[in-house]
C-alpha cells in the first residue's frame, strides 16, 4: 500500500477523473490495501531529490479509498512537472495532495480521481494487454508478467506484472509500474523528457 499511493501521488495524479464507465473500471472484492487507517510511506533514503513521503487512507466509500499525503521534493524538474497539475499544492519543497481516490480489489487496481479514470493493473492480464484511459489517447500496456517468483522484494522473491504508460505529459515521457497481487505496486520508474530515469522501490 505504501508504494501504491506514492506512484499515484507522483504519477497517476497527473490525470483528471471522470464518470463511471465499465470499460475503465476493475471488478472484484475489496482488498485490504484500501482499508481506512492504512498508513503509507516510501523509502527513507532520498532518491533523485524525492524523500519523506507519508500518506493515509482517510475514508472508504462504495469500494473507493480516499487518500491524503505529502512528500518532500527538491528535484526542480519533478516539481515543474507537478506544478501544472490540478489538485497538487507546492509550498517550497513540500508537495501535497488530498482526496486522491483509488479502487483496490482482489482483481486489480483502478485510478479514480484526480486523474483520467482507468485500470492501473488487472492481475489476470497477459503480456500485450492494454488498459484504456478515459479522455486520453494513451493507454497502459502490460509488458511483462512473471511465471515464477523472480522479483526480489525485501528478503524474498515474488511474481510481478510490469505495466508501461507512455504518458508524454509536461516533461514526463513514460511511467512503468511493477505490481504484485498481494503487495500492490512494488516499484515504479519515471522516464523524463531529458532522459533522466527515476526508479523508486517500495516496501511495507
Amino acid at each position: 500500500m505504501k508504494k501504491l499511493f506514492f506512484i499515484l501521488f507522483i504519477s497517476s495524479i497527473l490525470f483528471w477523473g471522470c464518470d463511471e464507465d465499465s470499460d475503465f473500471t476493475i471488478g472484484g472484492s475489496q482488498s485490504d490495501l484500501g482499508k481506512v487507517g492504512t498508513v503509507i510511506s516510501s523509502s527513507t533514503q532520498p532518491i533523485a531529490g524525492i524523500s519523506g513521503f507519508s500518506a493515509e487512507v482517510t475514508s472508504l466509500e462504495d469500494g473507493v479509498s480516499s487518500i491524503d499525503g505529502e512528500v518532500t521534493i527538491t528535484n526542480s524538474v519533478v516539481k515543474q512537472i507537478l506544478a501544472n497539475v490540478p489538485g497538487i499544492v507546492i509550498n517550497g519543497n513540500t508537495v501535497s495532495a488530498s482526496g486522491v481516490k483509488v479502487k483496490f480489489t482482489d482483481k486489480g487496481i483502478e485510478n479514480k480521481h484526480p486523474f483520467f479514470q482507468g485500470v492501473l493493473v488487472n492481475y489476470d492480464s497477459k503480456v500485450g494487454d492494454t488498459y484504456p484511459i478515459k479522455d486520453s489517447k494513451t493507454v497502459r500496456k502490460v509488458i511483462y508478467k512473471s511465471t515464477t517468483d523472480d522479483y526480489s522484494y525485501a528478503f524474498f522473491k515474488i511474481k510481478v506484472i510490469a505495466v508501461e504508460h507512455e504518458i508524454n505529459f509536461n516533461g514526463l515521457k513514460k511511467i512503468t509500474y511493477w505490481v504484485n497481487h498481494k503487495y500492490g505496486v512494488v516499484k515504479i520508474e519515471f522516464e523524463l523528457d531529458n532522459d533522466e530515469k527515476i526508479t523508486m522501490p517500495f516496501y511495507f
